[in-house]
């Protein structure tokens, strides 16, 4: 599989495009003086599926912590008391991941739960006890990559789901949100933060799905916002 074209270092500027684009773009991040000002965001507390997937932190060998695969107690069917996650868990999820990217199937496909206070983080502040995921990922060399997801849980929101990567930021040495905005994707409202962590630029963008208590999620590191728009285009407006 060929690697996505990424001509220099990702410097948070927009992109051209020409034509008309469409409602659901979202716009580039801009810089802004806002509460969150230079907040550190900690991807070691991020859900598992994108702890396993994105090298968000160059300074963080996530892939080596979670690269063994789901405990051997874990059972998607059972009470929800660890964290696990395999391929096929939950299929009805992993229906709803977008199967192409810029015409490319997904390296990886598979979807698990969240049940610990560890890994839920801010969501178990509100009352959240148990968040179900599925996702896909695209690797494209030096780190590039991006995850298409989904999340589900009742109650479930975009703003809840950007808040609980935004509240845990201190864990993150290095890692700085630079821009946050709240583009209409769809028609919905959703978030986007972008961070960086030395010279990667990491992007995630979380918006309500057309199925309740469902939020569509894209985690992006080292990729240009042409890319990003792909990315959400693949979701196909679901």
């Amino acid at each position: 599989m060929a690697p996505l074209s990424l001509p220099g270092a990702v410097d948070g500027r927009a992109r051209g495009r020409t034509g008309k684009g469409r409602s659901y773009q979202v716009p580039a991040r801009t810089t802004g003086d806002g509460a969150i000002g230079r907040l550190r965001i900690p991807f070691s507390a991020m859900p598992q599926l994108t702890r396993l997937r994105v090298l968000l932190l160059a300074t963080i060998t996530l892939v080596a912590a979670c690269s063994g695969g789901p405990p051997p107690s874990f059972d998607p069917t059972g009470d929800c008391k660890t964290d696990g996650k395999a391929p096929g868990s939950y299929p009805d999820l992993e229906a709803l991941v977008p199967t192409r990217y810029r015409g490319v199937a997904p390296d990886t496909l598979d979807s698990g739960r969240n049940c610990t206070v560890t890994n839920l983080g801010s969501l178990a502040s509100l009352g959240i006890s148990e968040v179900r995921f599925a996702g896909g990922t695209w690797t494209f060399g030096a780190e590039r990559a991006a995850v298409l997801a989904v999340f589900r849980t009742h109650g479930l929101s975009a703003e809840a789901l950007a808040a609980f990567y935004a509240q845990s930021a201190n864990a993150a040495p290095r890692t700085e949100i630079v821009a946050q905005s709240a583009p209409t994707i769809a028609g919905r409202q959703g978030r986007r933060l972008d961070t960086k962590t030395g010279s990667r630029v990491q992007t995630v963008v979380t918006w309500p799905a057309a199925v309740d208590d469902v939020v569509n999620v894209v985690i992006t590191n080292d990729l240009p916002d042409a890319r990003i728009q792909d990315a959400i285009d693949a979701y196909e407006g679901r």
